[in-house]
């Protein structure tokens, strides 16, 4: 009973997760185990709306917000320096 209470906490920290890392690179991971490894989060959706608009090589794809199991910030990459 404890991990499912767990379980719906984490569900429910999707969406405010989602929000607060629009317009930065991300991973997810979706309910079917599919896994998305690096992609722009445009919009995490508004109340009234259920997917996710991410980018994905310049292609514009569309989650539901419920099939996004979790999700994390790609780190941007290390700038190269000249020697």
């Amino acid at each position: 009973m404890i991990g499912r209470r767990k379980g719906c906490e984490m569900a429910e920290q999707i969406p405010l997760t989602l929000r607060h890392l629009e317009g930065r690179r991300v991973g997810l991971v979706l309910n079917d185990g599919s896994q998305i490894l690096d992609a722009q989060l445009i919009s995490a959706g508004r109340p009234g709306l259920s997917s996710v608009w991410i980018l994905i090589d310049g292609t514009d794809n569309f989650v539901p917000v419920t099939a996004v199991t979790e999700v994390w910030e790609i780190a941007p990459a290390a700038p190269v320096q000249a020697a």
